[in-house]
């Protein structure tokens, strides 16, 4: 049996902990994260947003120039996985929020992990591939403070928030021919906790503070699917120089089903005093354990089509070329909180994407045979505070930038994917509009496991 090369293992081997130490330590302070389970990562592979979220129709590893990476949020992509392959993301999130009322401004800057994931061929060239990873969904982190005079004293209340959505997942796809189909499931799990604390500031007579906490765990499973279908244009051949170029488009399609979680909550009230090693519980107002509750996830659709050209020579395949669009929409006005709605209303975005290589298959020059991406994406958010929407627009660009093989011979493939955002939530309508860029940084190892040794 042969394992993957000792230099894809180390850098592996090396972001892993990295990945999960940033984990603990990833912070934002939004505003916008104290609606509905905080504010929904880019969750797409790196690839996919510098691409402007490409998801449904985009696929790749049967190229030569393109290597090999996981797209997860199309399970029907794992189907023409021929590679065991690595995939890890890390992303640094800048943000800046001006508000109107009252006027002022506030930025942020933060590393978040992104994605770990593992994908493999079932059969290699029976068109069966399973994949399974880790990712964050979801942030809720924010801490805004309000002072107003009551009764004569200075009330200060400070309203806070931390936790967010994970998920667990493991997906098997089929390629069938021209069609693909897969789904993954897995679990959704994380936690929401939230605390209003009031103070009066006094300097002649002493107050307790007050804090009223609310603290819920939650998980549950979920079930998405996805199909892909592609096709000849048209083909030209050229018998001289033994080429062959080939249009192709791929038409795609992902589906996320309605989702219950099952919570369970506790609320207390109490009043406390601060001290050197955390507050001081004084007197208890009131106190729940253990409520039980659910929490509803509503359905997602996303639907596209990518226009691509490959060329076939003597050295292999090669992907030239590709655009693509897509539309994709949730139903957040269906989101429940043990029962509550919430001030979110139904979300969409339409996105276009462009890929290229300027000469793959000659092999000849480095920068030939980077894979040069770019995209747009508009639309409207889930959040809706102030009852006038959120619109979004963004713009992206990245690169697929292949690692040099230390042996020839062998068919490993190790990429390293860059994408870059930048982009807008809010307009004049909003009393608050933000401002954010993204630069995303991604590994896919590739290389060929479980195969016997002709000699040893």
């Amino acid at each position: 049996m042969r394992s993957v090369s000792s230099t894809t293992a180390r850098i592996f081997l090396a972001i892993l902990p990295v990945s999960f130490l940033l984990s603990s330590s990833a912070q934002q302070n939004s505003p916008f994260s104290r609606y509905g389970l905080g504010e929904f990562y880019t969750n797409q592979h790196v690839i996919s947003r510098s691409m402007g979220g490409l998801t449904a129709a985009y696929a790749d590893g049967l190229n030569n120039n393109v290597g090999q990476a996981v797209n997860f949020n199309n399970p029907a992509t794992y189907g023409s996985l021929y590679m065991v392959t690595f995939d890890v993301g890390l992303t640094i999130d800048s943000r800046s929020l001006v508000s109107k009322t009252p006027a002022g401004k506030f930025s942020t800057n933060n590393f978040v992990p992104s994605y770990l994931s593992l994908g493999m061929p079932l059969k290699r060239g029976k068109g069966w591939g399973l994949a399974f990873g880790l990712k964050p969904l979801s942030n809720i982190s924010y801490s805004i403070e309000n002072r107003e005079r009551v009764a004569g004293d200075s009330l200060q209340t400070v309203y806070e928030g931390q936790g967010g959505l994970n998920q667990m997942f493991i997906g098997i796809g089929k390629k069938i021919g021209n069609f693909s189909i897969g789904f993954n499931t897995g679990m959704n799990f994380g936690k929401r906790e939230i605390d209003t604390r009031k103070a009066f500031l006094n300097d002649t007579i002493s107050y307790y503070k007050s804090i009223s906490s609310t603290k819920t765990s939650f998980s549950g499973m979920f079930l998405n699917a996805g199909f892909q279908y592609e096709f000849s244009l048209g083909k030209k051949v050229n018998t001289e120089a033994k080429t062959t170029e080939n249009y192709l488009l791929r038409l795609g399609a992902t589906a996320t089903l309605q989702q219950k979680l099952n919570a369970s909550q506790d609320l207390i009230k109490q009043t406390y005093t601060a001290t050197v090693n955390g507050d001081y519980k004084i007197d208890s107002v009131a106190e729940q354990f253990n409520v039980k509750g659910k929490i509803e996830l509503p359905a997602t659709y996303t639907a596209g089509f990518t226009l691509h050209k490959t060329l076939s020579n003597q050295r292999g395949i090669f992907e030239m070329w590709s655009i693509g669009a897509e539309y994709t929409s949730t139903q957040w006005t269906k989101y429940r909180f043990y029962g509550q709605p919430d001030q979110l209303s139904n979300s969409w975005q339409m996105k276009l994407g462009i890929q290229f290589c300027p000469d793959p298959s000659s092999g000849r020059g480095y920068w030939n045979n980077v894979n040069y991406r770019a995209g747009v994406f508009t639309g409207k958010d889930y959040i809706n505070a102030d009852g006038n929407g959120l619109k979004q627009f963004g713009v992206s660009f990245g690169a697929g930038l292949p690692i040099k093989k230390w042996r020839g011979y062998d068919n490993q493939f190790t990429f390293l994917n860059t994408a870059f955002q930048i982009g807008k939530r809010g307009s004049a309508v909003n009393n608050i509009t933000e401002n954010y860029f993204q630069f995303s940084l991604g590994m896919s190892f590739s290389d060929l496991w479980f195969t016997k040794r002709r000699y040893d």
